[in-house]
């Protein structure tokens, strides 16, 4: 009916109606859609490549002088789940597809007497790595600025 009415009707009331219509769709924000930036994860490799840095990693700390006493006297199944469970958290927290069942990081490293002298030998293991496995200078500033992230609910020696 409406189509029927606007055929019979002046030109200019049509072009003042058009106009009228016109108006909302004009005045809407535009949406910008960015192109989607792939993720610290997709961009380090997925899993593979965190869970072969995480072993790498975690080897260079247990074979450290002042570190290995984090893992002493610990079962190979206990340090096998810890591992698997420092991977999630990685995984998890750089975009990943990993669900992470742990702790939050305060509550894990509480009553450990973690100081900054541990941190620092943790960033110097880590930094070894990431050169071993020859990570892109983004991501290697993007993944020790995520441990760096860290830090505060970990150390508790100051």
């Amino acid at each position: 009916m409406l189509i029927r009415s606007v055929s019979r009707t002046n030109p200019l009331k049509i072009l003042a109606l058009a106009a009228f219509l016109a108006v909302p769709a004009l005045s809407m924000p535009t949406v910008v859609v960015a192109a989607e930036q792939p993720t610290l994860y997709e961009r380090l490799g997925g899993y593979d490549a965190i869970t072969a840095v995480t072993h790498d990693v975690a080897a260079r700390l247990m074979a450290d002088p002042k570190m290995g006493r984090f893992w002493a006297h610990r079962g190979k199944d206990g340090i096998d789940r810890e591992v698997q469970l420092i991977i999630d958290f990685i995984a998890n927290q750089a975009g990943g597809p990993r669900y992470y069942t742990g702790r939050d990081m305060k509550l894990t490293h509480i009553g450990m007497r973690i100081d900054g002298e541990d941190w620092d030998r943790l960033i110097t293991h880590l930094k070894a790595t990431l050169d071993k496995f020859n990570v892109p200078e983004k991501e290697r500033a993007d993944v020790v600025a995520f441990f760096e992230g860290t830090r505060k609910d970990i150390v508790e020696v100051k």
